[in-house]
């Protein structure tokens, strides 16, 4: 018979698995109690944002809290800095949009 310690094993590698996959396919999924959720969807509502047509998020503006002390610019700036050695769709998208700013 089957180590119940397997499935012990077994079941969080594969959540890992599967959300990994999903993450270098443009899907984030928080966290394995969200994916066990998802069994339960019988409706599933698309919006327009061009977020899930794409499945490439893009920054569509940049909002500094204190313009006159640092830009938003300069924000976007700082914020690609720190994200450019991730790859996280937001993130990505982030450094994109610093990289066009600056072009």
């Amino acid at each position: 018979t089957a180590c119940p310690c397997a499935l012990g094993l077994a079941t969080p590698t594969a959540v890992l698995v599967g959300t990994g996959v999903g993450a270098r396919r443009g899907i984030l999924i928080r966290g394995g109690d969200i994916l066990e959720a998802t069994s339960q969807v019988d409706t599933v509502v698309f919006d327009k944002t061009g977020t899930l047509t794409l499945g490439k998020p893009q920054v569509t503006s940049v909002l500094a809290l204190d313009p006159a002390s640092m830009p938003s610019e300069q924000v976007l700036h700082l914020a690609a800095t720190v994200e450019a050695s991730t790859t996280h769709p937001v993130a990505q998208a982030v450094v994109r949009a610093a990289r066009a700013a600056a072009a």
